[in-house]
């Protein structure tokens, strides 16, 4: 899947009632139109390789827009989180991108790489950034940066552990009312930007309360946007506090969302064991319902909405009629915890697909076989032991694999 950047708690609701009268207040402070007279330097053809994006940076000033329009931190992330493939660009992290530019100034940057259609999406500034926001974030913008490095780099297993230790040493001493208010705006973004970037990774309920506490700072100063309330209405999702999303989504209608769906509860719920998230086809609606991993043989699919590949596996499967029977059959597909957030996408594939409905994983720690939530990505189970994991959707010549997993498991002949 390509790094397209994927909770739980109490009594948020004072907090954000607060933030209501926050953003019922003057309007936010204006930010300079420094990208004005900033030349634009657009490639002959898209760049497809790092090669080619080498040679673009060789040939542009790093001034030029569009990349000239983000802050230098900023775009340095953006470029060493491209990802490119045989057919060009392959993947790419959204924060950076979200945080520094407009939707229009997204827009042209993807424009590179003929990537544009991803920005459509992109929950990015409805304004430009301030003026000061490349000198303001002194003190937490190098630790940040060290932040998201060790999350990309750090081999796998020990990413969790190195972001928690990272965040408990250079972040969570930050994190009281009064030492906020003595960091520069942009420091306090960082902040901000790191408790939910370490949520992703780890699901410790202090960072929401973090975030809590950066939000409130980032709106005294008339600073939030549309990527700050996005981050926090999509961690308030995935918390499972949709009141305390609905009166958020309420104060800043920036957000341009739908209200959260209506969640209800199916008995047989157990502690501890794995459930899933149903949506339903005709409303709002999710119902929890308790799911079993110790059937004879089953296939477990993770998948994801916005994961191109998820979406081709999908379509792959239900046009082969050998596997789309006993994909019909025996798989149940689920998407993390995360796609909570994305409500209508996950209704949008069950309507496209009846038979090969997706859920949403109520909590991904209580899965297992999670990995590291790669999308896709089959397992194939019986008795609820692990006989193969198959990461990717493999072209014709590699479907072969996925086939014999099923053999073995006696869901294929």
């Amino acid at each position: 899947m390509p790094p397209l950047s994927i909770a739980r708690c109490l009594c948020l609701l004072p907090t954000l009632l607060v933030n209501v009268a926050h953003a019922a207040g003057p309007s936010e402070r204006p930010a300079a139109a420094f990208t004005a007279t900033a030349p634009l330097a657009m490639p002959a053809a898209s760049i497809a390789s790092r090669a080619q994006l080498d040679a673009y940076l060789h040939a542009t000033s790093p001034d030029a827009a569009p990349l000239g329009w983000m802050t230098r931190d900023g775009r340095q992330r953006f470029l060493a989180s491209l990802r490119f493939g045989q057919r060009g660009l392959g993947g790419f992290g959204t924060d950076d991108l979200r945080y520094d530019l407009t939707l229009e100034q997204a827009y042209a940057v993807l424009q590179l790489f003929d990537a544009q259609h991803y920005a459509l999406g992109l929950s990015a500034r409805t304004k430009l950034r301030p003026s000061t926001w490349e000198s303001s974030g002194r003190h937490i913008g190098p630790a940040y940066a060290r932040l998201i490095d060790k999350s990309e780099t750090a081999a796998k297993p020990e990413r969790r552990r190195l972001a928690d230790e990272t965040y408990a040493a250079q972040f969570a001493p930050w994190q009281q009312a009064a030492r906020l208010r003595t960091l520069g705006d942009r420091d306090v973004e960082f902040l901000f930007r790191a408790a939910n970037h370490v949520l992703g990774l780890s699901s410790q309920s202090r960072h929401i309360e973090d975030m809590r506490l950066d939000f409130a700072e980032l709106a005294r100063r008339r600073l939030i946007d549309r990527p700050h309330a996005s981050d926090l209405y999509d961690t308030l999702l995935s918390a499972h506090r949709n009141d305390e999303a609905r009166v958020l989504l309420a104060a800043y209608p920036v957000l341009e969302r739908k209200p959260p769906p209506a969640l209800r509860e199916a008995s047989g719920l157990h502690d501890g064991q794995p459930s899933l998230w149903v949506a339903a086809t005709n409303r709002r609606e999710l119902t929890r319902e308790p799911f079993a991993l110790d059937a004879p043989a089953q296939i477990v699919v993770l998948a994801g909405t916005g994961c191109h590949f998820s979406q081709d596996t999908v379509r792959d499967i239900d046009a082969d009629p050998t596997l789309h029977n006993v994909f019909r059959q025996h798989a149940r597909w689920i998407a993390p915890s995360a796609e909570i957030a994305h409500f209508d996408a996950v209704q949008a594939w069950t309507r496209d697909h009846p038979d090969q409905p997706l859920a949403i994983a109520y909590d991904d720690a209580a899965w297992p076989v999670q990995g590291d939530l790669h999308t896709p990505t089959f397992y194939v189970l019986r008795q609820g032991r692990l006989l193969r994991r198959i990461v990717g959707w493999p072209h014709e010549d590699g479907r072969e694999a996925l086939r014999q997993a099923l053999r073995e498991a006696g869901l294929m002949h």
